[in-house]
Parts: C-alpha cells; structure tokens; sequence
C-alpha cells in the first residue's frame, strides 16, 4: 500500500512556511551576505533579540551587534519582511564600519567616577561599568555606566557613556520617563482581571501576566477579601489601581489587535499607585502614579496608557526614543487607547491632564493644538530637539491628530492649524490606523530614533501597510503640516498629484541572487557570458523559465542578421492586460564581453529588470497600458540585437511604442546617477523617483546603450546608468557620497567585473525602485486604501 505522503499527492498544495520562520530565514541570509547596509566590519557578530509578526502581514526580526565580544551601543537593525519573507525593509542605526581598538586607557573605576555628574543628586547607586563600542555617532571605545539619583526636580536612572580613551563624558540615556494626564475615574462596573487564592483576592491580572497594581509605599500588590474594589473616591488607593488595571488591559488588548502579546515575551509590567510626587513615571521596569494638587491618585486611562506607552518604546527594537519624541510617544499612546476603550465616562479626545487640573492649569498638553499650553510649539525646528522633553513633544502630538482626525475634521472635532509651508489641508484616517501606522514604525525603530528618523519609519510603514499609496499620503502630508520635512533615503510611493498607485518594494535581495546565478552561469561557461557563448544562452535560459513561470508570454527571437554569427537571442516578454495600442518598454542588455562575467556590465541592468518584472507578477495591479520586457543580445558589438529587433517592427508596432527604458550598468561600485534626456518627459519618471529621495541626477555622461536603437527609429527612449569607466569629480563625489577621481567602475570590460566584489548594493537597490516607480506611472492603475481599524463598542 502507498503511504498518504506528499509523495503519493504530487499536486496536493504544500503547507504554507512559517511567517516567522520565513522572516527568519530571510533575515539570516541577508547578514550571512553580509549586506553593505549592514556596515559591516570584519569584527562583527549579530544578535537575534526579537521575531514579531502583525495581523498585516509585517514581520520583524530584530538584532543586535558585537564587536570583537563588546556590545554595540547603536548598532542594532532590524529586518522587516512579508509573509513569505520577501525582505520589506532593513533599518539601521550604525553609520559606519566599525574600526576601534578595545583596550581601554581610562581605568573603569574612574569612568564610573565621572559617570556620577551626568545628575545633579546622585544616590550612590550605580552598576558596574561595563565596556562597550558607541556607534551611535563615530565608534569610539567607551565605559558604560548605570547611574541613578535625582536630575533636577526630576528621579533619574541614567545610562552614561564615558570616553575609554580620553575619561570625557560624551553621551548619556535617560531611562526614566515621567508624564501626567487625565484623571478622572474611568466610571462604575469596570471590568479587571484579578486572581483568588483561597479566599483572597488579589490585583494580578491572570490574562495578562505581569500586570498587577501594588501600593507604593509598601510594594505590596492590593489584596481583598472579595472582588468588589474601589470607590468614586478619588484618593483612594484602591480606586487609583482599579483605573490602572482596566487602562492597562484596554493597551494589551489594543496591542493584541496588533499581533502583539504583552509588552515583551508575553508580559506587561507591574504598577504602583501612592508616589509622594505631583506625576507619574515609568522607571524602565514598572510604572508608578502619584497624586495631583488635590491629593487624587491621576490614574486615568491617557495616564496610565502614556506611561506604559514609554515601556512600549523600552521593548520595542532600538529602546526609548530619542528626547521629545520619547513624550508625544507616550501622548500618542494615551489617546489612542482611549479610543481602543472608547468610555462614555471619559470620552476620548487629544488632550492630556485636562480633566484631573494637575496643577490647577488645566491640561498639561494639547494635541491639536499645542500651542495652547505654556506655548509648546506646534511646528518643529532645529530648536526642539534641545527643548524640555515634554515641550518638544508638541511637533509629535500635533502630527499625530493631523494624521487621525485632518485639519477640519468637523462633528465637534477641533480645527487643527498647518504650520507655515504646508498644505492647504489634511484629512485623517482615524486615531486607531494612525496607530496601527505607528506601532509599525516603532517595530522598525533604532537606537536614537528622533523626528526625523519617525517621519522615516512611518512613511515606510504606512508604504508597506497600504499597496495603495493614500495612507503614506496622509502621514506625509501631517509631517509636512508641522514643518518636518523630507529626510534623506526615505522612501517614496507615488508622484504628488499623480493619484498613481503606489509601487512596491523591489527586493534587492533577490536582485543579487539574480546576480549571482548570472555570475555561476559564466563560471561554468569558460568566465563570460558573451553573446556568441553558452554562457550567455545558459543566462537566456534562467530568465526564461523565471518569467514563464510568473505568467508572462515569453519569446526568443533570433537575430538572423547584423549580428555577430553565432550569437544567442533576444528575449522578449509580454505582460497580460493594459491598452496594447500604449506599450511602454523596458529593456537591458543581457551580454557581457569575452573578457569577463559582466555583473555590473550589464548583469545589474538584466538582473533588476528580471525582479521588477516578478514584481509587478506577484502585485498584479490592474493595468492601465501594455508593458514588454526585452533582454538584448550582441549590444557589445554594436546595439546589435535590439536594432535588429526595431527593425524588425511593423509600422503600426513601432508606432504602438510610446516610450522605451534602457538600464546599463545600475549598480556601479562607485556610483553615480545619470539619465539621458535628463529634462525629458520620459526621464521625468525615473527622475521624480530620485528627486523623491533627494538624490540628485546628471545628465548621462557615456553615450549610448539600446536605448539609441529606439531613439534613431524615433521612439522616445531614455537610458538610466550609474556609471562607466569616467572618473567621478570631486563634485560628484560630494554629491552622491562617492570617492573622487575614481572610476565609476574600475572593472569595466574586464575579469574583474564579478559578483559580488563589483556591485553596490545601495545603487542596486535606489535603482531597482526607480525602475518600479517609472514602470507604476506608465502603466498602472489607480489602487484604493485599504479597510480600517475599529474601537471597541462604548463602555461605561
């Protein structure tokens, strides 16, 4: 009797991977090719700290970084890939390779000395420096020491960073994080998880582990005889823990719509109402809620939910963000919660403390407009980074309603100012997308996340959460009306006004395991992939199947004459559905010279057209006009393949062509970026992509690719390269981060143009993008936005 295996079943469908073991999987292979994103250095170890995945489809896999056995202080990342472990994005915080010697001259002792006066009333209390390479900025040798004490006004537990070569102080953390807001009692007949022992009760929640409310001036979790607790007395302890544990369930239950248990491994953190002081704090271990002028515990739900959004931030990849941007993290998190709960006795709205008068001021902070409290500011500027943190947190807070509720959202909503510069209006997605927006970008987050690094990571993961595009125009247009504008390298979706759907990442990847097939082809076909050789008929092969397999229709079209005797095909490749009487071409050249592999010359071109075009298979948006891939033979010797294939075209053929794309070396080892007509319309849509990322182009330099095939027949044609064997200025080098009087690519037409010593991967992966983006305005429809996130029905 056959056995009931997969063996039995051939077309039974197999059981789709792990997401997480994908995310995994994916994750490993792009360190163990050590991508140069990465920095990596030849000291280098990686860290797995974390795997999340979302209800979207969004998973995270986190690491930290070691340097010859010393932990890296900003050198984590963290891999974003999709359910298939298609990589999304990878997010780093280390600028540079690392290269420092680890042998300290400042003896640990002395560091920890001069440790202490990071705080104005140290308490004695500190850990044992411990040594640790600073990558935050330059990496330099550092102690690391625990100090805590009182900053001010303020409780402190600091992380300071000393100098081990020359004993200076230069950076420090602060892991403490006090807020306040609303409080309010959150009404009668509240729901909370408690625990019974026999016949007591206690305050630990036996849903949500670790989260309990103890008194603070004992440390002892409330216990009772029964579970009835708390009164409409608003300095009562008991009553302060209730609100605390029904604020705290309503955020794990918001997180867990998210795809998140707990705060971290499946855990919440304890809480303590009774601290002697006019606030609230979270101490990187648990929270704990103090009283107002009126001697009432302030634990209502924006309260508690700010404070153990300031734990979220600690758990999350990259720990507590960057100054001001830690508070309106916590503001945000507040007010979002109140809207997850959504209580008829304390309605959700975007102010914070405005019930519990804290001070006998009214609210400490005002979302939609924070002006209106002790001036914070309501745009951002290169001052509010060195502001008080709470003020600073105003460019955040205000950001945040614009993105949820609009300028002019109505229905009893306040109006909401744009800041000089900004558009005319912006309308909201509601306060729960908004955060589901940002709980994406925090699973992205760094060491050192600030504002600007935020408007990075959002727009990436409203990009990635929403194929349609509206989504990163909202959260785009919200940062633009605080003033925070445009940052280098973050990423794009459609041109403005353009309406276009978004196009999706190209997983440069994959592009480079394309690369690397072309460079295993001419390996084992005597070192080239000439178009006379086997080499370069073994390269039309593995397209072929590719793109058969991915639903395109597949043509080898001979060159039966003008090229050289003996040389291999084109490739063409159509793909199903758009106006055919609109076709719009992208083609590359698929051979090299006999002396060499031909990576960058042009495997890059032929590698990265293969991967947009299973990119645009795997979307398949609706299409708008015709697309038709061509891989061209014999353009060595003389654009020889695709003159052959224009003349070849019908006059009614040709004339269907609107416009052809040509990309010749795209991944230059030192690159620089060019394309021909640079004014031109059809330029403009691979230009905008780069203009997008504030990336400058120049008109192109060598002349000419395949693209001069189309363009002599009178198609409009573009080629867009990163450079050749032109040396790059000093002006270009300051341009676009290159090193000067170097060629763009030193191996051009020679041996040594292989994989992966003869490609970068940055210029790879802009180019990859820009290619999609050109392909999406040509040729695909409009999309639509995406469903949103609902609140829980009223409460109270």
């Amino acid at each position: 009797m056959t056995p009931l295996t997969a063996k039995a079943f051939p077309n039974a469908p197999r059981p789709r991977p792990d997401p997480k073991s994908a995310a995994v999987a994916s994750a490993e292979r792009l360190i163990t090719g050590r991508a140069g994103e990465l920095r990596p250095g030849d000291g280098d170890e990686y860290i797995r700290t974390q795997v999340v995945g979302t209800p979207w489809d969004q998973y995270y896999v986190a690491y930290e970084r070691a340097y010859r056995g010393l932990p890296v202080v900003g050198g984590d990342f963290v891999v974003a890939t999709d359910a298939a472990g298609r990589v999304r994005t990878l997010s780093v915080a280390q600028k540079q390779v690392i290269a420092v010697g680890t042998t300290p001259r400042v003896a640990a002792a002395s560091a920890a000395g001069t440790a202490q006066a990071a705080l104005t009333k140290p308490d004695g209390k500190r850990s044992q420096p411990r040594l640790v390479v600073h990558a935050l900025a330059k990496p330099r040798l550092a102690w690391e020491t625990i100090v805590s004490g009182r900053d001010g006004k303020q409780p402190s537990r600091k992380k300071v960073y000393v100098d081990a070569r020359t004993g200076k102080r230069f950076d420090e953390q602060e892991t403490v994080h006090a807020g306040t807001g609303t409080g309010v009692w959150e009404g009668s007949d509240l729901t909370i998880g408690t625990t019974q022992s026999g016949g007591a009760y206690t305050m630990r929640d036996p849903n949500r582990p670790g989260l309990s409310c103890a008194d603070y001036s004992g440390g002892q979790v409330l216990s009772g005889p029964d579970d009835v607790w708390g009164s409409t007395d608003k300095t009562s302890k008991e009553a302060g823990c209730v609100d605390v544990m029904y604020a705290a369930a309503g955020e794990w239950d918001l997180l867990k719509s998210f795809g998140r248990t707990g705060l971290r491994d499946g855990q919440w953190a304890p809480a303590e109402v009774g601290l002697g002081d006019i606030n609230a704090y979270w101490t990187g271990s648990e929270a704990t809620f103090g009283y107002n002028q009126q001697n009432q515990w302030i634990t209502a739900t924006d309260v508690v939910a700010h404070e153990f959004g300031h734990a979220l931030d600690t758990f999350t990849p990259g720990g507590i963000s960057s100054g001001g941007t830690s508070e309106f993290v916590g503001d945000l998190w507040g007010a979002s919660t109140e809207h997850f709960l959504n209580n008829r006795a304390d309605p959700p709205d975007y102010t914070v403390g405005e019930m519990v008068d804290l001070v006998g001021d009214g609210p400490i902070r005002n979302m939609y407009d924070p002006s209106k409290v002790n001036g914070d500011p309501n745009c951002y500027s290169s001052k509010v980074p060195e502001m008080e943190v709470h003020a600073a947190a105003g460019p955040g807070n205000h950001w945040f309603y614009l993105l949820a509720e609009g300028s002019n959202p109505g229905g009893g909503k306040p109006a909401s100012p744009i800041c000089k510069g900004g558009p005319a209006s912006v309308t909201g997605i509601g306060a729960l997308n908004a955060a589901k927006i940002f709980y994406n970008a925090m699973m992205l987050k760094t060491s050192g996340t600030d504002y600007g690094r935020y408007r990075t990571l959002t727009l990436t993961a409203a990009k990635n959460l929403d194929p349609s595009c509206a989504w990163y125009a909202k959260v785009k247009d919200a940062w633009d009306a605080v003033q925070l504008g445009a940052q280098p390298g973050e990423p794009t979706c459609a041109a403005p006004g353009t309406g276009q759907a978004a196009p999706p990442d190209v997983n440069v990847e994959n592009v480079k395991a394309h690369l690397q097939q072309l460079q295993t082809i001419a390996t084992s076909n005597g070192g080239n992939r000439r178009s006379t050789s086997a080499g370069y008929t073994g390269s039309v092969t593995y397209l072929e199947q590719k793109l058969k397999d991915a639903g395109f229709t597949v043509t080898r079209q001979a060159c039966s004459s003008g090229c050289t005797a003996g040389a291999g095909p084109n490739l063409i490749a159509d793909w199903p559905g758009g106006n055919d009487s609109n076709v719009y071409m992208f083609g590359a050249h698929l051979d090299s010279v006999a002396a060499g592999p031909g990576i960058n010359d042009n495997g890059s071109g032929s590698a990265t057209l293969l991967e947009v075009a299973l990119t645009l298979a795997q979307t398949k948006p609706s299409m708008l006009n015709h697309i038709r891939f061509g891989w061209w033979t014999d353009e060595e010797q003389g654009l020889r393949g695709s003159r052959f294939y224009v003349s070849r075209l019908p006059a009614a053929e040709r004339a269907k062509i609107k416009g052809y794309f040509n990309f010749d070396m795209i991944g230059s080892p030192n690159p620089g970026y060019f394309v021909s007509g640079l004014n031109s319309a059809l330029a403009a849509n691979l230009k905008s992509y780069f203009d997008s990322i504030k990336v400058p182009m120049e008109e192109v330099a060598e002349c000419c690719s395949d693209d001069g095939s189309f363009r002599d027949a009178g198609i409009p044609a573009t080629v867009m390269s990163s450079g050749a064997s032109r040396r790059m200025t000093a002006a270009q080098a300051q341009k676009w981060g290159g090193t000067a009087n170097q060629a763009f690519d030193r191996c051009y037409h020679q041996a040594c143009d292989r994989y992966p010593a003869n490609v970068d991967t940055t210029a790879l992966d802009r180019s990859a993008d820009a290619i999609a983006w050109a392909l999406w305005r040509v040729a695909v429809t409009p999309g639509s936005p995406p469903a949103v996130v609902q609140p829980r029905p009223r409460t109270g």
